[in-house]
């Protein structure tokens, strides 16, 4: 790879020897992927995660030598000129009652933000930074953790990022540099699917069928969405959480919605395939059977926000629970940033949602904090899909309102 001087400066260790590895990190990881140089990048989206039950058999030497890698991390200012965000988090600091909120955890968890806000990183922790303030315009070069914002942020923004983890968007942060591969370049960003969409698209979970669906038939590609509405801001994001779910879809278009493809011909790059692939109501109504595997109708569990819940959602949510209550035995999770959280206790929402017996849980989810449960039901895709195998539980996807009718009545009572 080509540096420039001043790169290859901080390579040889001119500004110490993390920020050296840093480089150092980003220059094999180019390396490997064909990248022939590094560009600026003015956006981040990081993981700093205190592992919590993600390291329940690490030793406590791995566990010392992992925090203080990240701690040296936050020893540095992040790059002037980029803006930092911080995903969300494996534990909550909400006075949360479950032993899978290991206080000790919580310690490491506060010191870490601590740290980390000096730096410079915004402690946002949540999946959704989109929602609460980082929210990056066409053409901006990003390098953001968490799969569904990376597609969200190339979709439906028309920022561009690659798939980050959790070092290579520290050094990303730090270095305000990302090797220049993948959907960065132009001739990367061209459909490779042409998926033809009839199916009656009503409410978000049905925007995350499709993306569920499209995600299997994509895998790494780019899938290419006509004849669809334009979706509303949590439409796209139920949509974008599913491509990168069934899938390892970084970029998709939207003919007509995506700030780059104001045409089907434009997404494709003046090459539109011949064959193109059709969503109907029936293959609509499969996506929705191929997770309600279930051996019962009672529930545990029900979870909402994933991707994390935009204000506009907990409106929706505290509405139809006002007056209501909660079935025993029955947990209900609003999963949301803390931001949101600050907005839903202002405009009273947090009030009517508690009073029903439902919780709002910051930083994290409940599956992210492996909080154990027999069958859940949710609005997610990404959620009812990686919970059976996180937490190894039987779940349901469900619009909304039927999630929440079941949480009152303790059962799955369908559509």
């Amino acid at each position: 790879m080509e540096l420039t001087s001043e790169q290859q400066a901080i390579l040889d260790g001119a500004k110490g020897e993390y920020l050296a590895k840093c480089v150092r990190w980003l220059v094999q990881w180019g390396d490997v992927m064909g990248a022939e140089r590094l560009i600026k990048c003015d956006n981040t989206h990081a993981l700093l995660p205190v592992p919590n039950l993600m390291a329940r058999n690490a030793s406590k030497d791995t566990m010392d030598l992992y925090m203080a890698d990240l701690k040296e991390a936050c020893q540095h200012r992040t790059a002037e000129g980029c803006y930092c965000t911080v995903h969300a988090a494996f534990i909550t600091t909400e006075d949360v009652d479950v032993p899978e909120n290991d206080p000790e955890q919580v310690a490491m968890h506060n010191e870490l933000a601590d740290l980390a806000a000096d730096a410079g990183f915004i402690p946002t922790f949540t999946c959704a930074p989109y929602l609460v303030g980082n929210v990056p315009v066409k053409g901006e070069v990003c390098a953001w953790t968490e799969s569904s914002a990376v597609v969200y942020a190339n979709t439906i923004l028309g920022a561009r990022t690659t798939r980050h983890g959790t070092e290579s968007a520290i050094a990303a942060s730090l270095l305000g540099l990302v090797p220049e591969f993948g959907v960065l370049l132009d001739e990367n960003r061209k459909g490779t699917v042409h998926i033809e969409v009839s199916a009656d698209l009503t409410h978000s979970t049905d925007w995350g069928a499709l993306g569920y669906f499209a995600g299997k038939i994509a895998g790494l590609g780019i899938p290419v969405f006509n004849g669809c509405r334009r979706p509303s801001q949590d439409e796209a994001k139920q949509l974008c959480a599913a491509l990168a779910t069934s899938g390892g879809v970084t970029l998709a278009h939207i003919a007509g919605v995506t700030p780059e493809a104001p045409t089907l011909e434009a997404a494709f790059h003046d090459d539109v395939p011949e064959e193109s692939i059709p969503f109907d109501n029936d293959t609509l109504q499969a996506q929705y059977d191929a997770l309600r595997n279930i051996t019962g109708d009672e529930i545990d569990a029900c979870v909402l926000g994933c991707p994390h819940a935009s204000i506009r959602e907990i409106a929706e949510f505290a509405h139809l629970l006002n007056g209501k209550k909660v079935a025993d035995g029955v947990d209900l999770w609003i999963d949301t940033a803390k931001g949101t959280k600050g907005n839903a206790d202002a405009m009273g929402y947090t009030r009517t949602i508690e009073e029903a017996g439902g919780r709002i849980l910051t930083d994290t989810c409940p599956t992210n904090m492996r909080i154990p449960y027999k069958r859940i039901i949710t609005h997610g895709f990404k959620q009812a899909h990686y919970s059976r195998g996180m937490i190894e539980c039987e779940s349901i996807i469900a619009k909304t309102e039927a999630c929440v009718r079941s949480a009152i009545a303790g059962r799955w009572l369908g559509d």
